[in-house]
């Protein structure tokens, strides 16, 4: 069934474009142990000196965070669990100002990460650089940024300052509307209203053609103030990737209950429906081979939440949703 052509005297129109993405950003050089030590050596860090040098290093980057929250009249709230809604107190405050752009809110908290360090070998009697799991401080910073809306920066603060940054693809696709001068409502991280459909998924398509990278350095340099020492000793920077992204569809309907009308319907078809062959080739795997699939489960979840209904289809992390949200119908 073609939803778009059956449905589309009650259809406002489609659009496609990123959701919600998590990119990473490494510093390779502090990650290999050879190239860790030859970075000590260049800073002329003797080994027996090395958690006295790491100690300075990280109170210097907690001190410049700390300057850089407070330049920009916002306090650092410490949580004592990692597992505390961090987003949900962020927009609590965001919506005390909701025109403010910029940093909104810090956190500091204490999670567990790999870090680079030098320990004792009990075979050659010797001090090495070596990686190991441990605890250290984390900075959450919240922005309404200029570019991307809606975002947070989280930082590592030992060695070797790992970095990640969330971004969501509609925040980021509204920023690019509202610099077109294309008039949109929102609701809920959708689209509910948009004046011009084709020239919005015109500027979504041209997310596809942007380094963003560029963007990326920008902010964690105003952050990390020992990465100007580090790309001088290295030659480069940090390297961005891709940790997780999801790439959504809405179709908007001109009202909730044209949507309603059809939609659990449509949900409960599919959920009783499609087959493990079906979900198999959503993934583009090859169902002549599902024999042979050993690895993870292929699932198929229906839950009824308080937006609606949600179906699920999924194999290891990979992921198909469809669920009601407000008058769209999001894939």
């Amino acid at each position: 069934m073609n939803i778009i052509q059956q449905k589309q005297q009650k259809i406002n129109g489609v659009i496609e474009t990123f959701d919600r993405m998590i990119i990473n950003g490494y510093i390779f050089a502090l990650q290999n142990p050879r190239l860790f030590l030859y970075y000590l050596i260049q800073n002329n860090i003797k080994l027996t000196e090395f958690n006295k040098f790491a100690e300075k290093q990280t109170a210097s980057l907690c001190s410049n965070i700390d300057n850089f929250v407070k330049e920009n009249n916002v306090q650092i709230q410490y949580l004592n669990s990692p597992k505390i809604n961090k987003d949900e107190l962020a927009r609590n405050e965001f919506e005390k100002s909701s025109s403010k752009e910029g940093l909104i809110s810090a956190f500091s908290t204490v999670e567990v990460c790999k870090t680079m360090t030098v320990k004792p070998n009990r075979l050659t009697q010797k001090l090495e650089v070596t990686s190991h799991y441990t605890k250290c401080k984390h900075y959450y910073l919240y922005f309404n940024d200029y570019e991307f809306g809606w975002m947070f920066l989280k930082i590592q603060t030992w060695f070797p300052y790992n970095v990640q940054i969330y971004i969501n693809g509609r925040e980021y696709l509204s920023k690019i509307l509202s610099k077109n001068n294309i008039k949109f409502e929102m609701y809920n991280n959708s689209f509910s209203y948009l004046e011009d459909f084709s020239k919005a998924q015109e500027l979504a398509d041209n997310i596809l053609n942007q380094k963003l990278s560029d963007s990326f350095d920008g902010i964690v340099g105003k952050i990390n103030n020992i990465l100007p020492n580090i790309k001088k000793t290295m030659n480069h920077s940090y390297y961005w990737c891709i940790d997780q992204c999801e790439f959504a569809t809405d179709i908007n309907f001109k009202s909730r209950n044209d949507l309603s009308n059809f939609y659990k319907k449509l949900v409960e078809t599919t959920y009783f429906t499609f087959s493990s062959e079906d979900i198999y080739s959503f993934f583009g795997r090859n169902v002549k081979r599902i024999g042979t699939f050993k690895k993870g489960e292929i699932v198929s979840d229906l839950r009824n939440r308080y937006q609606g209904y949600r179906i699920k289809f999924k194999i290891n992390n990979n992921q198909i949703k469809m669920y009601d949200k407000g008058n769209n119908l999001r894939i």
